[in-house]
């Protein structure tokens, strides 16, 4: 009976499972809506803003919203956001990326991207949520001019739009404070796509701390802020107010050359280190003042008011301060700084010394070994009567033998994780260091390993290969602080190689006291050492030469004492060969495979190159600010420190300027053009059927108003290159025809008021060749005393 009863009731508890409603599991119901840099616009392999709007209409959510991006096909990583919902709750999430391009490892642009992860990254599980699962901004070109405003009337910004840019990639204006729904970013990172910053009458002191803090840095890394003039101006400029370079007294009708009609200006004069960029009659209208590696402008009248900007020539005037960026792609293959970098610099980075143990060491061991076991142990047993113990005793001694050898050999990579970080940097104005590195970890274990890094220095994480199927958020993960962010590499197998890599600015790091004169043929003075560490191979780099003058401790001073073959220095050129796919036999080849490496990569990203000579030294300090978490590691450095100079120059009398004297510059002047620089030759081209404009420029020290030029060759190499030369006296371009064509009437018709020679260069379609030198120039004349 009670068999009977048990069994009705367990039947009964089975039907009841699928009759009686059950309760549903609690769960987030999220919806996930995205957005990338300013108004949805975001420019390939920069810095940009990505904003987040998440909402629960289900059970509360803990744990992280991540999003996988690529820079490149080299470069990616995953961020993670921490996120807490409560039900029925929206939020809206900021972050910076280094970068974002269309490119999806995993197959094409409409994989998954965005994620959420209840539990957090690390542990917790990936949930199904709704909206946006990947970013879909529209994207521009790094050529693109990108200028933004903070001003309260858009519509006084007009002429903006008409900015003529040389590269013709055009110009996005985009009123910042004028968006809506859109928070200023606080990241440095964020302001990266940014070019130019137009302050018009703007409260900018009124914005948060934290903004004002961004753009500073973004402008001491290279961003440019132009702003006009009023009464409040110094009020109004919050932390950029000490770094504006004019001192206003009154105001007063003043004609601005370019404009029609007179407006209202201040009488202003330049600070000391400012400079003038535009004045009438002795009246200054605009300076430029230097901030780390970027600038900010003034004009002396209002951007905005309607006597300025409702003029036809103003458009025209205000392009004169906007140039267009600079963009190194076609010197560098249609790769960015850092993309470029990751095989020329970091392919040689990741070679590290292969534990080994000395010759003469293995053959004393395998003596002492014989001598032990065969004579002492053979005596020793027999004497004991047990040699029996020598069936264990010899693999035992074998065996500890072996692994003494691999322990003694591989003893650093036991101990600690190696690091080798290689990076170049260019001295600022104000004595910051801004530039690249690759920082290339050797595991000691298998795991994950955290970096850690302040806001200046960004990371990003060189995938393992180009068009990976894994997503790159697996490989590698950043967390953004107030302060810091950390970059967790993930997974990394035992004695394993990974690489992060990013842009680095280092403030008030010291500079070169550069003091040098040039006279009959010779650099003479002194360079001092600034900076808080040792130097090494100090050099001049003038043309495609380096003068070495040696090695400099903190603080010491060298003399300098050269000669010379030309009565300047030359400004820098392009130097050096790849590293990256030859073999490297031993350490000291390595170590000058990284230097080369440095010398060659860095000439496309200084600012001054083509324009004047460098004095560039090397470290082994690890100034790159850094850290490996929660290990001890081994580091080994070399960093490539570049400062430009203008040494003191005394020119009168005859002169002579090859074309290593000239600062040179390249650019495509059709759609179709594209070139791309041989290595170990300035001159040498791969040139694309198209149109390229070629400008030589007199370097600096040469005053145009005392030189007069009686002879000016141009030799140029044909090669189905048809080549033109601006006379600047009649503004029409005339066509080259002899291979070594010699101006001697009315040479100084083609020097420019800038000292500027300019031809223009025409590949034929069907050239039997690509690869071309470029015209030559030499320019001969008497520079008045």
């Amino acid at each position: 009976m009670h068999k009977r009863l048990l069994a009705f009731f367990a039947f009964a508890l089975f039907i009841s499972l699928f009759i009686v409603p059950q309760v549903s599991l609690a769960a987030p119901e999220i919806t996930v809506d995205s957005s990338a840099g300013f108004q949805n616009k975001v420019k390939y392999e920069k810095g940009l803003p990505l904003q987040f709007t998440v909402t629960n209409e289900g059970s509360a959510f803990s744990g992280d919203l991540v999003v996988s991006y690529s820079e490149t096909y080299n470069l990616g990583a995953g961020m993670a956001m921490p996120l807490e919902l409560a039900e029925g709750e929206s939020k809206t999430l900021h972050i910076a990326s280094s970068g974002l391009s269309e490119t999806n490892y995993t197959g094409g642009p409409n994989d998954q991207s965005i994620f959420l992860f209840e539990g957090g990254w690390e542990e917790g599980e990936s949930i199904v949520f709704k909206g946006d699962k990947t970013i879909q901004p529209a994207y521009y070109s790094p050529g693109t001019m990108f200028v933004a405003t903070l001003t309260d009337n858009q519509d006084r910004l007009l002429p903006l739009e008409q900015l003529a840019v040389p590269s013709g990639e055009g110009v996005e204006v985009i009123h910042l404070n004028q968006l809506t729904n859109f928070t200023l970013p606080t990241d440095v990172q964020a302001w990266s796509m940014i070019d130019y910053l137009v302050i018009d009458e703007f409260s900018y002191s009124d914005l948060p701390d934290t903004t004002q803090q961004a753009v500073l840095q973004w402008v001491q890394q290279g961003g440019r802020v132009i702003t006009g003039s009023s009464s409040s101006v110094e009020a109004e400029l919050g932390n950029l107010s000490e770094y504006l370079p004019l001192e206003l007294a009154d105001e007063a009708e003043v004609s601005v050359p370019g404009l029609e009609s007179p407006l209202p200006a201040f009488q202003a004069t330049a600070k000391e280190g400012a400079a003038v960029k535009l004045q009438n009659d002795g009246q200054v209208l605009a300076a430029t003042q230097a901030v780390g590696s970027g600038s900010l402008t003034q004009m002396g009248f209002s951007l905005g008011d309607e006597t300025v900007s409702a003029q036809e020539g103003y458009s025209q005037m205000l392009s004169n301060f906007f140039p267009a960026p600079m963009v190194n792609y076609n010197a560098m293959g249609g790769q960015s700084i850092l993309d470029y970098m990751t095989y020329e610099v970091g392919d040689v980075n990741e070679l590290f010394d292969s534990f080994a143990v000395s010759k003469p060491f293995i053959i004393a061991i395998i003596l002492l070994y014989i001598l032990l076991i065969v004579p002492v142990l053979y005596i020793v047993l027999k004497k004991k009567d047990k040699r029996e113990f020598a069936w264990f005793i010899i693999p035992a001694v074998a065996l500890l033998t072996s692994l003494g050898l691999f322990a003694y050999g591989a003893k650093d990579r036991i101990g600690n994780p190696q690091i080798q970080q290689t990076g170049f940097f260019e001295v600022d104005a104000d004595n910051g260091l801004n530039g690249y590195y690759v920082n290339s970890l050797l595991s000691n274990r298998g795991g994950n390993y955290q970096f850690t890094a302040p806001a200046t220095t960004t990371m990003t994480y060189r995938l393992a290969s180009e068009f990976s199927e894994t997503q790159p958020y697996l490989s590698a993960m950043m967390e953004k602080g107030a302060t810091n962010n950390q970059m967790t590499v993930r997974d990394m197998r035992y004695w394993s190689v990974e690489s992060i890599m990013g842009q680095s600015y280092i403030e008030n790091s010291g500079n070169f006291g550069i003091e040098l004169e040039v006279a009959d043929n010779k650099v003479i003075g002194t360079i001092l050492n600034n900076f808080p560490f040792g130097v090494e191979n100090v050099s001049i780099w003038t043309g495609t030469r380096l003068l070495d003058m040696g090695d400099l401790n903190p603080g010491e001073e060298l003399a300098v004492d050269e000669t010379i073959q030309s009565d300047i220095l030359s400004p820098a050129a392009a130097i050096g060969q790849s590293y990256s796919y030859q073999p490297i036999a031993d350490l000291e080849e390595l170590e000058t495979a990284r230097r080369q490496a440095l010398l060659s990569t860095s000439f496309d990203q200084m600012s001054q190159n083509g324009k004047s000579p460098y004095v560039i030294a090397y470290t082994q300090d690890a100034i790159v600010p850094i850290s490996l978490e929660n290990q001890r590691a081994s580091v080994d450095s070399v960093h490539l420190l570049a400062q430009s100079f203008k040494p003191e120059l005394t020119l009168s009398g005859e002169i002579s300027l090859n074309v290593d004297a000239f600062g040179m510059e390249l650019a495509g002047a059709s759609t179709n053009a594209f070139f791309d620089n041989m290595p170990n030759d300035p001159y040498l081209f791969y040139l694309e059927p198209g149109d390229y404009d070629l400008t030589y420029t007199l370097p600096e020290d040469i005053e145009l108003e005392k030189a007069e030029w009686n002879e000016l060759s141009i030799a140029a190499s044909g090669q189905g290159l048809t080549v033109s030369l601006l006379n600047h006296d009649s503004e029409d371009y005339e066509e080259i025809t002899q291979s070594n064509q010699k101006f001697t009437d009315n040479a100084t018709n083609y020097i420019g008021e800038d000292g500027d020679i300019q031809l223009k260069l025409k590949m034929a379609d069907g050239s039997t060749t690509a690869e071309v030198v470029v015209p030559k120039v030499k320019l001969k004349g008497v520079i008045a005393p």
